[in-house]
């Protein structure tokens, strides 16, 4: 019953997500740091394939819809389509900082032809809510093109540092403000502030149970 829930679930993330535009393929020389795939673990080893990118030196972030992923040790406090995963870096970390309204920045993850794409847009200064029982999150948007298995990948602006983690496409229910109108197409992505809130909210019941384990072991000396 678990893996045909994990399956069902695979199947409808596949067609919410699509693709929205022109990708392609990253060379092989492009710097891309903190980027990496990931897959499903037990009990539907590599059926599901996804994108994450490094937070720091002993963990990531990749995005909460993807199917029975492993090494999660963290989701969203508020429903968001976010998990911190437990990976020690291969390389550089890349640098992380809030993104800026209007500044021209390229998506980054993985293809259904399991190869790395990239697509090229500019941020968006709306935030917007996706209308999701339990989640009220802030996510942002830009105009940059993505495809099924970039969920959880970099968004990378102009100087290399990460602004954010895809997590889909924006499927509006309503008409786009006039800002929007312009843009052809529309990615959801989750922003810096969000991820670096959770973060904190992570760092903090790491500490709260390091307490409560040295408290039991000082007990157990007495």
């Amino acid at each position: 019953m678990r893996l045909f829930r994990a399956i069902t679930m695979g199947i409808m993330c596949s067609l919410l997500v699509g693709c929205n535009g022109t990708l392609r393929p990253v060379s092989s020389n492009e710097l891309l740091p903190g980027y990496f795939k990931v897959s499903s673990g037990a009990p539907a080893f590599y059926l599901f394939q996804g994108s994450a990118v490094q937070w720091n030196q002993q963990y990531a972030v990749s995005a909460a819809h993807i199917p029975l992923l492993k090494n999660v040790v963290y989701r969203c406090s508020t429903g968001c389509d976010l998990v911190f995963i437990r990976h020690d870096a291969e390389g550089p970390v890349p640098d992380w900082r809030a993104p800026i309204p209007d500044e021209e920045l390229k998506t980054v993850g993985l293809s259904p032809l399991l190869i790395t794409v990239k697509g090229a847009g500019t941020n968006k200064a709306l935030r917007v809510n996706l209308d999701r029982s339990g989640d009220n999150t802030a996510y942002g948007l830009n105009d940059a093109p993505v495809v099924i298995g970039m969920s959880g990948g970099p968004v990378y602006a102009a100087d290399g540092a990460v602004i954010g983690m895809t997590i889909g496409i924006f499927l509006p229910h309503s008409p786009l403000p006039p800002s929007l109108q312009s843009s052809r197409s529309l990615s959801v992505y989750v922003p810096y502030d969000i991820i670096q809130r959770e973060w904190r909210l992570f760092s903090e019941r790491q500490a709260e149970a390091q307490r409560k384990y040295r408290g039991k072991t000082e007990e157990e000396r007495t």
